[in-house]
């Protein structure tokens, strides 16, 4: 069975919540519908920012390309 491109992927691991916030709202800009989550379960649940670890930056799977290009990761980068 092929990946179905309504999937959420992961793009990125920024370096924290501020670099997070910047990548997505560049993305959205280009219309490229992204999520940031916040892998840190008591700051995540606290409404607080999470260490620099706990981000992560997903998008569906048929923009991770372009999503790639705007943000300037090459194919094998996470």
């Amino acid at each position: 069975r092929l990946p179905s491109p309504d999937e959420l992927v992961l793009l990125t691991r920024p370096e924290g919540e501020p670099e997070a916030l910047m990548l997505h709202e560049l993305l959205e800009g280009e219309g490229i519908h992204s999520m940031v989550k916040n892998r840190d379960a008591a700051t995540a649940r606290g409404g607080s920012w999470g260490p620099p670890w706990a981000y992560e930056l997903w998008v569906l799977r048929r923009d991770l390309r372009k999503a790639r290009e705007i943000i300037g990761l090459h194919a094998d980068a996470d």
